[in-house]
């Protein structure tokens, strides 16, 4: 515990752009000591993954080191070439990228990839060659070392077949397969629910402490820091502004910035919104003065139904009815699985339902097709819940933001870029971001591009599912504080999906909790957290409240 196992000094990094080299790491210094758990915290775009990545040898393109070096047990990594890093990469230093969807590929099974992996990392150390029955045995008791339970059948499914926690869990088994010393973990449990992340934050504990591994956990949540990490360095603009144990920084913060982090932690026992069952016991129906009597948006009664490949059905949404008034905001949290976002792409059309109708606006969609549709849609807009996948990596992030301008109005050349940077400033990035490229961004930035391009047609329904999940705590408040003033400068109406809760107290006028593709609960927003009715809305809520503020400190 006493050795360093990795050291970093004065390390200094610019990366070239188009306006510049700009400065993305400024003399860090740290230091990993063996067997420990060092946690890093930060806002999106401080440094936190560059970093990183510069320990496994796949920084940024046109980065440049300006000063300092990186040791890992003794070796000055700037030293080595493609050979020395196969043998490192992978094999002693690891690492469980941020979203598993992206990194994990759609055409091959878990266990193919799994085992693609295995037989690399024997070519890259010279180990004897591994049979395809070997190969699947690793492979396998690696999925059942991270929790799977049934891996022979995990084995032999596709990435879009599992959870976003399974997928978690299957990125930590590929990240185990060399025997790593040092484990990376960028961002384990964003997108997650509050009792997935719970799970994955208790395996990467467990595997410390099985594995006797050295772990560097990246994460803009404190809570998920506070629960696996010994230390903790917080960075901000490529810095390193403060560092030390965990449970000092949390209790007693020094720097200015580590303040303003931790009190922008949302906390779920806050009434933040329009309602308050202090002044109401049994308050009314949401109603907007400004708004009719209809509601804009109406489900009622809405099925999916999947069939399965081996035969059977499964129901991923089971009889779901809903409205939602103008200028409302309806929030729709639940686990992963739950059927939110199964729900939310119903209610636009983007997949079928097996039955029910949706009417929006005073008129049904549930039969509307091709131009009829496409019209309709100019009023609804969807925020997708992965940043990452939702941005097309070729175009840059003008061309995105101006896709629906393009296509759904008359708005040509000059008109568009004026729009277009309007938006970026409306979702507070700079205006020369519209030339860069997905890649460039961080997951916070690349999600108000989202945002940025789901408003550009002026809609009057924003459905957004999940939207603040990959951003630190910081931006999220900024960009819930924007969606509210959004919502009263364009009478905007949101479905807002999350499996946040403190995010969902603070924004939603009324609320629906869903388990397993059905309504458990539903009503003002205040009366579901203050007096939950259901023990499944129970358990939500005592999850929820183990990451708090309060719990923290």
């Amino acid at each position: 515990m006493t050795t360093s196992l990795l050291d970093i000094r004065d390390f200094t990094l610019d990366i070239d752009t188009f306006d510049g080299a700009v400065h993305v790491l400024k003399k860090i210094n740290l230091t990993v000591r063996r067997g420990e758990t060092l946690g890093i915290v930060g806002e999106s775009g401080s440094g936190k993954t560059v970093l990183v990545r510069s320990m496994m040898g796949i920084g940024p393109k046109r980065s440049r080191i300006m000063d300092g070096r990186i040791v890992f047990d003794g070796t000055d990594l700037s030293t080595l070439d493609n050979a020395g890093w196969a043998k490192i990469r992978g094999v002693r230093i690891s690492m469980i990228f941020q979203d598993p969807m992206t990194y994990l590929n759609p055409l091959f099974t878990v266990g193919k990839q799994i085992s693609d992996v295995i037989a690399a990392h024997h070519r890259a150390t010279g180990k004897p060659k591994a049979g395809k029955t070997a190969r699947r045995a690793r492979a396998e008791g690696l999925l059942s070392q991270v929790g799977i339970n049934d891996p022979t059948r995990v084995f032999d499914q596709y990435p879009h077949q599992l959870s976003g926690g399974m997928r978690q869990r299957v990125l930590i088994a590929m990240a185990l397969t060399g025997e790593p010393d040092l484990l990376i973990a960028d961002e384990p449990t964003t997108a997650l629910d509050v009792t997935v992340q719970a799970q994955v934050l208790e395996l990467i504990n467990d595997l410390v402490r099985t594995l006797r591994l050295t772990v560097i956990m990246i994460s803009h949540d404190v809570g998920a820091i506070a629960k696996v990490a010994e230390r903790c360095a917080v960075m901000y603009k490529g810095e390193i502004v403060e560092q030390g144990l965990t449970k000092d920084i949390l209790r007693n913060p020094s720097h200015e910035y580590t303040q303003r982090l931790l009190a922008a932690v949302p906390e779920i026992d806050e009434v933040a919104g329009v309602h308050s069952l202090l002044e109401c016991e049994d308050p009314a129906p949401f109603e907007s003065e400004t708004s009719p009597a209809k509601p804009l948006l109406t489900a009622v009664d809405l099925r999916k139904t999947y069939g399965l490949m081996g035969g059977g059905t499964v129901k991923a949404v089971d009889g779901v009815s809903l409205s939602v008034m103008p200028g409302e905001v309806l929030g729709i949290v639940g686990e992963s699985g739950s059927g939110k976002s199964t729900v939310a792409r119903m209610l636009l059309r983007l997949i079928e339902p097996t039955c029910g109708e949706i009417v929006f606006d005073g008129s049904s969609i549930t039969g509307l097709a091709g131009e009829a549709l496409r019209r309709k849609r100019r009023d609804m807009q969807l925020v997708f819940q992965n940043p990452h996948s939702a941005l097309n990596g070729r175009h840059t992030v003008g061309d995105a933001i101006g896709e629906p301008l393009r296509i759904q109005t008359a708005m040509r050349g000059r008109d568009i870029d004026k729009r277009v940077e309007e938006l970026l400033d409306t979702v507070q990035l700079p205006k020369a971001f519209k030339y860069r490229y997905p890649h460039e961004l961080s997951g916070g930035q690349k999600q108000r591009v989202c945002i940025a391009r789901a408003v550009a047609l002026h809609p009057k329904l924003l459905v957004l599912d999940e939207p603040t999940s990959a951003l630190d705590v910081s931006v999220q408040a900024q960009v819930l504080t924007f969606l509210e003033e959004l919502r009263g400068e364009l009478n905007l109406t949101y479905v807002f999906i999350s499996h946040n809760l403190a995010v969902i107290r603070q924004i939603c006028d009324r609320t629906i909790v869903m388990k397993r593709g059905v309504v458990v609960e539903e009503g003002l927003t205040d009366a579901i957290f203050d007096r939950p009715q259901h023990e499944y809305t129970q358990a939500l809520l005592a999850s929820g409240r183990q990451t708090s503020r309060a719990a923290l400190l």
